[in-house]
This record gives C-alpha cells, sequence and structure tokens, in this order.
C-alpha cells in the first residue's frame, strides 16, 4: 500500500510542464505505481483546460501565427513517433517499471559502492541541476545516518527500507528536505531498489563524516 506522496503543489507543476527533468521522471515513476496521484494528475489537467478556455485571448503576430500553423501542418518524423523501447540488458533491470527500464543505459550499470551495503548507479538525462540516480541497499543492509544539503526525491521501486519516520514500500514517494537526518535500513528478505533525485550532496553526520562517499554530485 501506497502512503507517501507528492504534494500537491509539486504535482501542479508537473502538469503545468514546470519541472526539471529529473523530479519529473521521480513523479512520473511514482505515477506507475499510483491511481490516486494519476486521477489527481487527470483532474488537475482538466481544470487547467477550463481556465485556458476561459484566459483573456492576447493577440500575437501575423509571423508568429504563421509559424505556428506551419508547424502543425509538418508531418510527425515517425521515428520519434514511434520510439523503440529500449531495456538494460541488466538483470536487476527486469524488476523495475518499464518507464524507468527505458531511462536505464544499454548494458550493465555502472554500480559504485558507496557503502558496504549500499550502491549507486547513475543515470544520464540531460540534467544540469540535479543527479538523478538507483540506490540499492543489500537485504538487512542499511545506509549511513545523513543529513541533506538540498532537497532530496526518493520513489521506492522494489523491496522496502524504514527508517525513524516509518517504513517505505514501492511506490512510496519521499521528499527530504535541508537538515533532514535519517539512517534507512532496507528489509531483511528483500534487497531495496530506489530512484534518487539529489539538489545537493548528501553529507554524512556522526564519526563517519571523514570519510563521506557521497560529496561527489554529478547532475547528468
Amino acid at each position: 500500500m501506497i502512503n507517501r506522496h507528492p504534494e500537491t503543489d509539486l504535482l501542479v507543476e508537473y502538469v503545468s510542464g514546470s519541472l526539471s527533468s529529473a523530479p519529473c521522471i521521480a513523479v512520473t515513476t511514482h505515477l506507475q505505481y499510483c491511481t490516486q496521484c494519476s486521477d489527481s494528475v487527470e483532474s488537475l489537467g482538466e481544470i487547467g483546460g477550463e481556465l485556458l478556455t476561459t484566459a483573456e485571448a492576447v493577440p500575437v503576430s501575423d509571423e508568429l501565427f504563421d509559424r505556428i500553423i506551419e508547424d502543425l501542418d509538418s508531418p510527425v518524423d515517425q521515428n520519434l513517433a514511434k520510439e523503440p523501447s529500449r531495456q538494460s540488458s541488466n538483470p536487476i533491470s527486469t524488476q523495475l517499471p518499464e518507464f524507468v527500464q527505458r531511462l536505464l543505459p544499454e548494458g550493465d550499470l555502472d554500480w559504485r559502492s558507496l557503502f558496504p551495503s549500499l550502491k549507486v548507479a547513475p543515470i544520464s538525462v540531460g540534467e544540469d541541476k540535479y543527479e538523478l540516480a538507483l540506490h540499492r541497499i543489500d537485504a538487512g543492509g542499511k545506509a549511513p545516518e545523513h543529513d541533506h544539503l538540498g532537497r532530496e526525491i526518493t520513489v521506492v521501486l522494489t523491496g522496502s527500507f524504514s527508517d525513524e519516520d516509518g517504513v517505505y514500500q514501492p511506490g512510496d514517494f519521499l521528499v527530504r528536505q535541508p537538515g533532514d537526518t535519517h539512517r534507512p535500513f532496507a528489509a531483511r528478505n528483500q534487497e531495496c531498489i530506489c530512484l534518487s533525485v539529489l539538489e545537493a550532496p548528501i553529507k554524512l553526520t556522526g564519526i563517519k563524516r571523514i570519510l563521506n562517499p557521497f560529496l561527489s554530485f554529478t547532475p547528468s
């Protein structure tokens, strides 16, 4: 059962198209699991459409109007319209939603060890503000306690994990703000894979802060 959802303000940004690529991908991933938020997005889209029909018309130049009509009349590139589904050959990817699989590179994922039971695989989507990645915690494993220097969005894809605030299942959408400190633990019976969006590096707390593998931050 999904217990954590995006705030309404974030869904409004999503519907309006004002989100950056990585947060947009996180919301879209959550929608693959959550009919409640999918219905909300549909309703928000309908409201936006109604607002457009009642908005005051704004005059445009003849040149701009002609360019818009020309674009509408141009034939659609069938190769773009029917982009094939591209899936990674990594066995782990088959556990993930098809939408996420299509984001992954062909071949093996580049898993990097951040901690004995925690690995990360960056995903490149042409993002220049956020880091998008898969985080994988071994069954029964834990991530080090850490703080956030910027907003972090996490969508649970497989397995589950818990921290001081609760237990999170597939589809749960979590947002951590600067100053939020927690320590995730994966369930003992299954590894946990999450899609993560980072706005800034993560900072380890406590004695291990001297050896901080999270200080690297590479939007791509």
